[in-house]
This record gives structure tokens, C-alpha cells and sequence, in this order.
């Protein structure tokens, strides 16, 4: 999703509650100016990565409600890098 585009984000979020897909299971937004990405799961997971930054490890946050995910992702899409670090990331993927 382009950055800036904050009014879909609830769409590509409502897209995790389909069917069971193991082939992509995730939905996410980029910040193609800093290559943050943030990636949501069926499983109730988000994901914080850097792309261009292979030193920086990934962080995830777990039983994350919809609304959260959405809330999440939208910080990133106004590029609030900020407010997206304070969060309470744990290391790792999971």
C-alpha cells in the first residue's frame, strides 16, 4: 500500500478475515521513504521490519485486535516513525 494512503488500510486489514490462506497470510503497509514495514497476520500478529536494514532485527506485537492493526499500520502510513517505535515491540518474528 502507498504511503498516504490511510483511508485503505481498513480494507487490507478486513482482507485477514477471509478464509485461512497459508500462501499469504499477511497484509502490509511501507513507508518506501524509510523502508519500515509493517506486516499483519490471520493469527493476530503484527510484524515491524526495515527492509534496507539488515542490522536492525525485526520486532512483533501478538493478539493484536483488528482496530489495533489498523491503528498501527496508519501510524506508519503518516509516517510517524516516532510513535511506531514507542510501542511495546517484542524481539523477533514471534
Amino acid at each position: 500500500m502507498e504511503v498516504g494512503a490511510e483511508t485503505g488500510v481498513p480494507a487490507l486489514v478486513a482482507e485477514l478475515d477471509g478464509p485461512i490462506d497459508d500462501e499469504h497470510p499477511d497484509v502490509s503497509v511501507t513507508d518506501d521513504g524509510s523502508s519500515w514495514i509493517v506486516s499483519a497476520f490471520q493469527d493476530g500478529s503484527l510484524v515491524l521490519e526495515n527492509l534496507d536494514d539488515g542490522d536492525v532485527q525485526p520486532r512483533h506485537l501478538r493478539d493484536v485486535s483488528r482496530a489495533e492493526m489498523i491503528r498501527v499500520m496508519v501510524i506508519l502510513v503518516r509516517g510517524d516513525l516516532t510513535a511506531l517505535q514507542r510501542l511495546d515491540w517484542l524481539s523477533g518474528y514471534n
